[in-house]
């Protein structure tokens, strides 16, 4: 992240948390609380320098900034909560659920010696999302790589191409049926395919997943994960991937 990035950002929140401390009398438990919401932010900057490749997190963090502009600017005269910095939070509350049917079936389907991993292939087997709307999305046979995280972070808790599985490959069928053209679903516009996977996301968190032998998984609760994944499925490194209509396998 650059420097005059990281300037502006610290200007915002200390001009913010000078408008606070103007407007309220806060005691020694309400202080330590607002500071503490105050790094909120800068906290998912510093996770997204961590957690995906240099180019993504500076533009990860940009979009933060954004947000933070954007959440301050909606503050009106009489509202000084700082709880609105929790932009993980907020975020996650504003999403809908939806739900998955069916299990997906993925097969190895070789090594990708251009990019250095394993490939594997989608097929379709009943599977099903029903996102909050009532928008029914049945993947066809492609492939897939689970959810592009740098292989340096595969290891790292929820960071890896296959912990939510279902919600990537749903994320996935969206950018192939856009560049294929299959229809019903070419018509979803990119902002849209960023917000079906963190309510994908949201809903593997709240609703769960049914797997092959009929129990019920249901994720931890990870607000600033789906906040970070959805900025990453929207930044303009995601974008050319959308745009370019040579990187796809039309099956």
């Amino acid at each position: 992240m650059n420097t005059f990035l990281v300037s502006r950002f610290l200007a915002i929140s200390t001009l913010f948390l000078w408008s606070v401390s103007g407007h309220a009398q806060l005691n020694e438990e309400g202080a330590t609380s607002s500071v503490r919401t105050l790094m909120r932010p800068m906290e998912l900057v510093s996770h997204a320098s961590t957690m995906f490749a240099p180019e993504l997190a500076d533009q990860i963090q940009e979009q933060i900034q954004k947000d933070v502009v954007r959440k301050l600017s909606e503050i009106g005269p009489g509202e000084r909560s700082i709880a609105t910095l929790f932009l993980g939070d907020i975020f996650y509350k504003q999403l809908g659920t939806g739900l998955f049917v069916g299990a997906p079936s993925i097969t190895w389907n070789g090594y990708d010696r251009k990019n250095s991993r394993p490939t594997f292939l989608f097929q379709p087997d009943n599977f099903t999302y029903v996102t909050s709307s009532g928008r029914q999305i049945v993947p066809g046979v492609m492939d897939t790589d689970g959810g592009s995280i740098p292989k340096l972070l595969h290891s790292i808790g929820n960071f890896t191409p296959w912990t939510y599985a279902p919600a990537y490959i749903v994320h996935d069928w969206l950018f192939v049926a856009h560049k294929c053209g299959f229809s019903p679903d070419n018509d979803i516009q990119f902002e849209s395919s960023a917000l079906i996977l963190a309510e994908s996301l949201k809903t593997l968190m709240e609703i769960g997943f049914r797997t092959e032998d009929e129990s019920m998984q249901i994720f931890s609760k990870a607000e600033d994960t789906v906040y970070l994944i959805y900025q990453a499925v929207r930044s303009p490194i995601a974008r050319r991937i959308w745009d370019d209509q040579e990187d796809v396998n039309c099956r």
